[in-house]
């Protein structure tokens, strides 16, 4: 689909074609009937021709003043008509291209006639909403914003290796890994009070596979656990009288719907802060993202400040 513009740019061309024939066709006659009869005295002592006659007769002229005149008819014609939509073949490529992305195959002439319509028709509906004042809406407000704070803060640069660290020790506590421990969970299938022996084979940090001979249960393995993850599994104290609790020394009870929960520690890590080489992906990225904030709103003050802000309130006018 062409636009007006190149339209009228071919058109151009063919008039301008048409005219240098007819031209050609014209200045191979006698301009003047005597001008084969002329002597060649009459010929010595004939004036050279004006600037005006050349001008006349020049085809460039010819061709301007054609063009002129159609590009006044044209806009004439347009002035009475505001419903001109230009639309870009590049973005019905766009989608076309899209299209054929998702299907894995090339699209037939109507199909692309179809998609070609289908953005013609959304364009015309976008502008009558326009004109309806249908754009004032809270949602489009929030995507028209969302949009142009990314425009407001395309142009982020990346960091130097000496912003990097400076940014890496300002949080090292955010990049910490939390301690973690590896826990045995063994479950008696029963709420009541378990029997003298149990007991003492839980306070000896008998291994389950005993126990389990006294009292019918399960075993499982909680591996590298921080008190944040147990504690959802089961209560903040429980959670962290497991992680007070010294290694192979079972903690319990908690009960539950399955029974009562006993753990015990096999395994503890401490928390630690990774060094910036194996986080430089991660800390980069957040750097990134900070400056982004930062210079967002840098953009978005100088913008206020253009503005005059007047906040209309209609309950004190109604209260006058």
């Amino acid at each position: 689909m062409e636009s007006h513009v190149s339209i009228i740019y071919k058109g151009f061309k063919v008039l301008a074609s048409i005219s240098a024939r007819i031209y050609s066709l014209i200045t191979k006659q006698p301009l003047i009937a005597n001008e084969t009869t002329m002597t060649n005295t009459d010929k010595q002592t004939s004036q050279p021709p004006s600037l005006l006659f050349k001008i006349l007769h020049e085809p460039t002229v010819h061709f301007f003043l054609i063009a002129a005149l159609i590009f006044a008819f044209y806009s004439f014609t347009q002035l009475n008509n505001k419903n001109v939509l230009e639309l870009d073949q590049k973005e019905i490529d766009a989608r076309i291209f899209l299209q054929e992305i998702s299907t894995g195959a090339e699209l037939n002439e109507e199909q692309r006639q179809l998609i070609a319509a289908t953005y013609i028709q959304e364009q015309i509906l976008v502008r009558e909403a326009i004109k309806m004042n249908l754009d004032n809406d809270e949602r489009i407000h929030d995507i028209l914003a969302q949009k142009m704070r990314h425009v407001l803060s395309g142009n982020i640069i990346q960091p130097s290796v000496d912003e990097l660290s400076i940014y890496y020790q300002e949080n090292r506590q955010r990049y910490e890994y939390p301690s973690t421990v590896t826990v045995d969970e063994l479950v008696f299938n029963t709420t009541s009070e378990l029997s003298s022996q149990i007991l003492t084979g839980l306070q000896a940090g008998a291994e389950p596979s005993v126990l389990l001979q006294l009292e019918a249960g399960n075993v499982s393995t909680l591996g590298n656990i921080n008190a944040v993850d147990l504690a959802n599994i089961f209560e903040s104290a429980f959670a962290s009288e497991v992680f007070a609790a010294a290694a192979n020394i079972w903690t319990g009870p908690f009960i539950s719907n399955r029974g009562q929960h006993w753990l015990r520690v096999r395994e503890r890590t401490e928390s630690k802060i990774p060094p910036l080489n194996e986080l430089a992906d991660q800390v980069r990225l957040e750097w990134l993202s900070q400056e982004e904030e930062s210079r967002l709103q840098q953009e978005v003050d100088k913008l206020w400040q253009e503005y005059t802000i007047i906040i209309v309130n209609d309950k004190d006018e109604e209260d006058r």
